[in-house]
Formats: C-alpha cells, sequence, structure tokens
C-alpha cells in the first residue's frame, strides 16, 4: 500500500433534510460542495438513503475537519454514526442506547432479535459529537468544527452549556456562514456551477467557500523548489547541522519573509519544550527563527505533500496564473468525478488487504463514493473474489438512518 500525503481536506457531515428537519444523514468526504450536490442529485455517486425526492433538498448543518488521514476521518464518521456502540466512549458517558429488533421469517415463522440503531435527533447527534471531540483519543487531534447554519449553532452553543465537561481549546470551534452577496442560490438546481461561479464563491464563506485543494501550499512548496535547487549544506535552524535534502525530512517554515529550514525531529522537539501539556505528538509553536506561529498538521501536510505526492504537486505548480483563488477553482475543474471515485476504491481495496474487514450490516450504500458503505461493497467483492475471510478484524458498519 502507497503512503499517501495528509489530504488537503477531508471531513465529517452532518447533512439536515430541509424539508423534514428531524432527518439526518452522517458522512465524510474530501470535497464538501461536491457532496451536497451530489446527496441533491446534481451529480452523480449520491447515498441512497439521501435519494427520497420527499426529503430533498439537503443542507450540510456542519463539518467536522482537521483529520490527519482518511482513515483516521473513517474512525471519526463511525464512532460518531455509532454512539451507541462505539469503544472510544465508555457505557458510563454513553448518551445514546442500542434498542433490540425482532424480525418475522415470512416463510417459516421464525422470529429473530437484533440490535437496532437508536433513533437520534438533531440534539442527539450533537450531544454525541460533543462527548466525542471530548474524548482522549479524538481531543487532541487538531480538529476543527464549523457550522454552517444559524439555528444548529444555537443548538450547538445551548448544549456547550448545559454540560460540566468542555472541548479543549486546540480544537476550533467556528459559525461559518456564506457571505450576504454571495448567497448559493437553488440548491437543488440540476446544473453544477459554472467555473466562474466557483471562483466567486470560493473563500467566502460557507460550504461551497471550502477550499479542498492544496492550493493555499503554493507559496512554500515554491520555496522548497529554491531549497532543493540551492543543494545540500543549508543548516537546519534548531541545531545548526548540516540538512541533506534528499535524505532527511525537514519543515520549511511558510513565512515568505523566513528562509529557515528544520529536521522534523528538531522541530518536534523545539516545539514540545514549549508545550503546556505532557503530549507526544506537537500541535503547534513558534518558527524558531521569526517566531511565527505555526501549525504542526500544516507543516506535516506540506511535508507529505511534497515528499508523497508529486503528482499533486506539479498539479498546484503548473497553473501559477491568477489569484490562488483562481487556482484552487482550476485544480477542482481537473478533478473529474470518474477518476476520485478509482482512486478511492484503489485506496479502500489496499485498506482491506490491511485486514480490516468492515462489513454492512443492512441498506448498503453502494453508490456513496466516500461513506463507509464504499468500503463495505468493495470488501464483499474482494472476499467473494478470493474466497479468503478468516483473520479479519470484523467491525460491523450501519448507515446512518433518516428519522421521520
Amino acid at each position: 500500500m502507497d503512503i499517501k500525503a495528509i489530504p488537503a481536506f477531508y471531513g465529517v457531515y452532518l447533512l439536515r433534510s430541509t424539508v423534514r428537519k428531524a432527518s439526518t444523514y452522517i458522512g465524510s468526504t474530501p470535497h464538501p460542495s461536491r457532496r451536497l450536490g451530489q446527496h441533491n442529485g446534481r451529480a452523480k455517486g449520491g447515498a441512497v438513503r439521501t435519494s427520497r425526492a420527499s426529503l430533498r433538498p439537503w443542507e450540510m448543518a456542519c463539518i467536522v475537519a482537521g483529520f490527519p488521514s482518511n482513515i483516521a476521518a473513517l474512525q471519526f464518521e463511525w464512532a460518531w454514526q455509532n454512539g451507541h456502540l462505539t469503544r472510544h466512549i465508555s457505557p458510563e458517558q454513553r448518551l445514546s442506547f442500542a434498542t433490540t429488533r425482532t424480525k418475522v421469517n415470512p416463510r417459516t415463522g421464525k422470529t429473530r432479535k437484533r440490535a437496532g440503531r437508536p433513533t437520534s435527533s438533531l440534539m442527539d447527534r450533537l450531544s454525541n459529537l460533543h462527548l466525542l471531540l471530548r474524548v482522549p483519543y479524538f481531543s487532541r487531534w487538531p480538529l476543527e468544527v464549523r457550522f454552517f447554519s444559524d439555528d444548529v449553532f444555537t443548538s450547538w452553543t445551548a448544549w456547550c452549556e448545559r454540560v460540566d465537561e468542555q472541548i479543549r481549546p486546540n480544537i476550533s470551534i467556528l459559525l461559518d456562514l456564506p457571505k450576504p452577496d454571495k448567497l448559493t442560490g437553488d440548491i437543488t438546481s440540476a446544473q453544477p456551477p459554472t467555473q466562474k461561479r466557483k471562483i466567486d464563491l470560493m473563500h467566502e464563506g460557507g460550504v461551497h467557500g471550502i477550499d479542498p485543494t492544496y492550493a493555499r501550499y503554493q507559496d512554500v512548496l515554491t520555496k522548497g523548489l529554491f531549497i532543493l535547487d540551492n543543494g545540500d549544506g543549508q543548516k537546519c535552524e534548531r541545531c545548526k547541522q548540516p540538512l541533506h535534502l534528499k535524505h532527511h525530512l525537514f519543515t520549511i517554515c511558510p513565512n515568505n519573509d523566513c528562509q529557515s529550514i528544520s529536521h522534523v525531529t528538531c522541530l518536534a522537539e523545539h516545539f514540545l519544550q514549549h508545550a503546556t501539556s505532557n503530549q507526544l505528538v506537537p500541535e503547534q509553536g513558534q518558527c524558531p527563527a521569526c517566531h511565527t506561529s505555526l501549525n504542526w498538521l500544516d507543516l506535516m501536510r506540506e511535508l507529505t505533500l511534497r515528499t508523497r505526492a508529486e503528482k499533486d504537486v506539479h498539479k498546484v505548480l503548473a497553473k501559477k496564473r491568477g489569484s490562488k483563488v483562481a487556482t484552487a477553482a482550476e485544480i477542482l475543474d481537473t478533478d473529474s468525478e470518474d477518476n476520485f471515485e478509482q482512486e478511492h476504491m484503489l485506496e479502500v481495496s489496499a485498506l482491506v488487504g490491511q485486514q480490516v474487514d468492515f462489513t454492512a450490516e443492512s441498506d448498503s450504500d453502494t453508490h456513496s463514493i466516500t461513506s463507509l458503505d464504499s468500503v463495505v461493497s468493495t470488501r464483499s467483492r474482494i472476499a467473494g473474489a478470493s474466497g479468503q475471510e478468516s483473520g479479519l478484524l470484523e467491525i460491523v458498519i450501519e448507515d446512518s438512518d433518516d428519522q421521520g
């Protein structure tokens, strides 16, 4: 399995029907705007559970981002969908509990009992989200939660005021509404947005304002090319020892006025020395040269992009014309749905090869290119072809329920 770069963006989102507010859906995606269009029927690849015309259009109420990998996002997605089952929440802390369903075989008349998913209101979703952001496993990740709906953000704030334990300050919470003059109009339109419309909406707030590309790393990637051209002999800003550029992993300060580079281990040690808690992985710190505040995940995302994703680097640098906003839209324009789906399925196949079994209990959503059900259907096909079922870790996956 090839080691991938940290994704430019990967989020776990909460959808809410604008027709029936009690109907919700949890999924994950590297491209929120495109994914919302899929759920609303504007593009192929939506989910079975959001395909009912009686529930459309859907709105994206909030999204959790900042995951170090797509697998990490899938872990969070499953835990949020299954607050009654996930091992990240202790039995004493659980807010959702499984129900018991009885099914009768129409042919034999025999009954069979099985655990069922609890019903989930919007407040159930938000309260479980708050709980997951507080558990040890997720609380130290550099996550951010963006709310795209005023009333959902109000409900979230009300819940935060009710509970005693609060979320760690390293997790940012923000209300991200589109600017009044950049409203997206009818989200159920059958026509995808034009190139000009994509550019107009990028970085203007709301779901459609999220930049899911690496375009924001254009300047530091360009700086990295100059550093490589200068060859060996350059020194680490922290330890002052020479850097062997082709053999050492090094970070680049993103400040345009700073030319410092550092060994990854040296900068990590520098950040941890100034950390306020006994953490093992840095979260943030200051550049040892210019003292600019730096986010560790951003540094690692640029590093993995530079060292593991040559094709993506060329895509960012080859389009260097106009503003960064235009560049992001141009990059999006080069990413076709079919190519994305093929790459995603290859990654999932590789994941399955690492002895992880995602087994759908019911209602497999085979049309969702970014949901866990894609992993389910891929795993089933591979298992059927190979006949190998032993030695796998079984994880039961069930899609989120629509409430009605």
